[in-house]
């Protein structure tokens, strides 16, 4: 496979930069390539999901996924008598088709099922599919633009949606900390430039500095999202009984700011690769960063959100019962799948899911296997690390 050419940053951006002054945030910069609504990957409805397309997700990967979560919203809508079901960044509209076809075979379907989708055409596209799927219901499924509308009772689904927040960089210098911008030059139109960073994100990370056992080297270059409290606290708002589950890859803050890991985690999904340029194709592929855990737990806890599991995908799948729902002994193309679901080393290590609910919801039986929740703790963390290494 060929890789895509360089391609002209489109002409959105490089007015921004202009119209900034020549130099743009790495955020800003992030958020118009993925989600402006004419130009942007995802808001204009570029985004190509399943083997065929840019990337994976564990929803087009198998079915059995999509079933295994069936399973943990039933027991939330239980507890939530007539609630709903919210899913963010709905892509294919994949999960969504299984998930409400695994509900519907053992008598559970939420009340609503409601899709938050920005994008006319990605909405267009989910909305053919479940049409041609389930039309039989059709009177539970609604879209919105965006959450703040909404008062949920039930079960608010993100997949893949924290690591595509625009991210800010930065860069450890000498003196300070750099905050990596984006200004128009270079072979691709765009280029890195280092500046100063403001007294908002210099005081985030001289706190994150504060927090780690080790200190960061000069040159070190990582992302930190500074967007958190307000993603979250929205989430807050909007659940009024019920659980957010949250997953995506990423780690706990001690594991994530490593000091061997200086280059951090920003990457592009296109054509099934992955690649560290984001200035190669600018809107025309995935951009993303894994996701601080420990960042959105107290981010849901300032917000009135009571984090009740942590666990990796692997983990939580298996007590989700995957595995019964695959069958003994599966069929060959359910073994695949359940392989790069969870075998380490990949998407089953990888990939985290955290959830977070309001009072008196207890945590699902996905939590059951493994709970990891004591590592997002920066106290306890490296204790319970040298323990589980000394084991």
């Amino acid at each position: 496979m060929k890789t895509a050419p360089l391609q002209a940053p489109p002409g959105h951006i490089q007015a921004a930069i202009t119209k900034a002054g020549g130099w743009l945030a790495f955020d800003r910069y992030m958020e118009l390539a993925l989600h402006h609504p004419e130009e942007g990957y995802y808001g204009a409805g570029r985004a190509r999901f399943g083997e065929d397309g840019d990337f994976d997700t564990a929803a087009e990967t198998s079915a059995l996924f999509g079933r295994a979560l069936a399973g943990q919203c039933a027991e939330i809508l239980a507890a939530c008598p007539g609630g709903d079901i919210v899913e963010l960044g709905p892509g294919s509209g994949r999960l969504a088709e299984v998930l409400l076809g695994e509900l519907k075979n053992v008598g559970k379907l939420p009340q609503r099922y409601l899709l938050v989708e920005p994008s006319p055409a990605l909405r267009a596209a989910q909305q053919q599919r479940l049409a041609g799927s389930h039309p039989d219901l059709a009177a539970r499924l609604e879209w919105t633009d965006r959450l703040a509308r909404e008062r949920i009772r039930g079960v608010i689904l993100a997949n893949e949606v924290l690591d595509a927040l625009p991210c800010k960089c930065f860069r450890r210098a000498q003196d300070g900390w750099l905050e990596r911008g984006v200004r128009l030059g270079g072979a691709t139109g765009l280029e890195w430039e280092d500046r100063r960073a403001g007294p908002a994100l210099a005081g985030a990370l001289d706190g994150l500095q504060a927090e780690l056992p080790w200190i960061l080297p000069e040159g070190y270059c990582s992302e930190i999202r500074l967007n958190l409290d307000g993603f979250i606290g929205g989430l807050a708002r909007s659940l009024e009984a019920g659980l957010a589950l949250l997953a995506d890859y990423g780690l706990p803050r001690h594991e994530l700011y490593l000091a061997e890991r200086g280059q951090g985690t920003l990457g592009c999904h296109s054509e099934q690769r992955w690649h560290d340029n984001p200035f190669r194709r600018p809107a025309q592929e995935d951009i993303t960063a894994w996701v601080d855990f420990t960042a959105v737990r107290r981010s849901a806890e300032a917000a009135g959100l009571a984090a009740v599991g942590f666990s990796s995908q692997a983990q939580f799948l298996i007590a989700a019962d995957i595995l019964e729902l695959a069958g003994a002994p599966p069929a060959p193309e359910d073994a695949a799948a359940l392989r790069r679901l969870m075998l380490p080393g990949g998407m089953g290590e990888a990939f985290k899911f955290l959830g977070l609910a309001t009072a008196g919801i207890k945590a699902p039986s996905g939590f059951a296997e493994r709970d990891l929740l004591a590592s997002l703790d920066l106290e306890r963390a490296p204790a319970l690390a040298a323990e589980a290494a000394g084991a």
